[in-house]
């Protein structure tokens, strides 16, 4: 999956929001709880439902890469109900007139259960949440 988003902001200014897990796990959907670990790794407790089933993730998340003010990767490894999901992230930023570009690319690997609920279902879900999180940046940020 990949999207960007226009920021009417700098670079630098949302960097320094996407970085802190403290402040972006504001902006991840059904936290239940959140615990930073160090400035590149948190753990979290997530509530995840994709068609009939819901059930509490725990995740690792981790940046695994960074090069400030431009460009973050972060990996997110979750085991729940029987099922498992690994995410790779990336997110550029590039100024421009008038604020910034935030563009991403990410790639989500489902196991188990929630893996037989077919495609479309998960890439729908998948989809809402990637919109969900980038339009709370942009309002948390703008």
């Amino acid at each position: 999956m990949e999207g960007s988003y226009d920021l009417t902001v700098p670079a630098n200014i949302v960097w320094n929001f996407i970085i802190d897990p403290a402040k972006i796990g504001k902006c991840l959907p059904d936290v239940k709880n959140l615990e930073v670990e160090s400035e590149t790794k948190s753990n979290a407790i997530i509530r995840v439902g994709v068609g009939p089933i819901r059930s509490d993730f725990k995740f690792r998340i981790e940046i695994v890469e960074k090069q400030p003010t431009r460009h973050v990767r972060l990996k997110a490894a979750g085991m729940g109900s029987g099922s498992s999901v690994n995410v790779d992230a990336v997110i550029d930023l590039d100024d421009h007139a008038g604020g910034c570009t935030l563009s991403y690319k990410s790639d989500v690997k489902v196991g188990g259960i929630m893996a037989g609920l077919g495609q479309r279902l998960m890439k729908d879900t998948a989809e809402r949440i990637i919109t969900d999180i980038f339009e709370c940046i942009r309002e948390q940020v703008g």
